[in-house]
């Protein structure tokens, strides 16, 4: 290994709330986003399928959610830390989401945090916001639209480290050297069986890091 790549979720790990999941919810049809959400849970609906049906009923101008999302989002402490950390150390740190740059960028902007995105993009559409994938449909692993195949990647011959929360984390988080998890994707590695360090914010990810 010739350095360190760290790779980060988004929606629920950088950001406190799960941005996605609640602008599908509140700014679309909820009827509809419960039903892909247990489809999800249940494992008869993959991924991609999800996000794809639970932003269609989205409406909304994109100025009017992103405004939304400034006003109510908040990045999890010891964000901007973990970054000038990364900086400092010359490790490499991208952010890769199952969600969107329209929707990212503001809030990296707001916090005045530069670091590579990777995620897939939409077209918010006054008839529905549709979405448009930079994934592979299918992962050779666990046969979903995922970030596996991308941070290895990126990572390449460095060690990669992965910070998650949830389900779109599973795979890219079995396929790295050190994870950091909370939430969902804690209990799902804990049923696997699987090392990780759990967090809470970055703080406790930056002294993880440096330990």
């Amino acid at each position: 290994m010739s350095g360190r790549t760290i790779a980060v979720d988004f929606d629920g790990t950088v950001t406190e709330m799960d941005l996605l999941d609640t602008i599908a919810r509140d700014f679309g049809d909820p009827v509809v986003y419960q039903e892909v959400d247990d489809g999800l849970d249940e494992g008869t609906m993959p991924l991609r399928e999800v996000i794809t049906r639970e932003f269609e009923p989205v409406t909304a101008p994109l100025e009017e959610v992103v405004q939304w999302e400034l006003d109510n989002v908040r990045v999890r402490d010891g964000f901007r830390d973990f970054v000038e950390l990364a900086r400092e150390q010359g490790w490499r740190l991208v952010i890769v989401s199952s969600g969107f740059h329209e929707l990212i960028e503001p809030i990296l902007e707001r916090e005045g945090v530069d670091v590579e995105l990777h995620a897939n993009r939409v077209d918010p559409s006054t008839d529905g916001w549709r979405v448009q994938w930079v994934y592979d449909a299918t992962c050779d692993s666990c046969g979903e639209s995922c970030k596996r195949s991308i941070v290895q990647e990126l990572a390449g011959d460095d060690e990669l480290v992965y910070i998650g929360d949830g389900y779109s984390d599973r795979c890219a988080a079995e396929a790295s050297d050190k994870v950091f998890a909370t939430r969902g994707l804690a209990d799902y590695l804990d049923e696997k069986g699987i090392s990780y360090e759990r967090f809470d914010d970055f703080h406790d990810v930056v002294r993880g890091l440096a330990a």
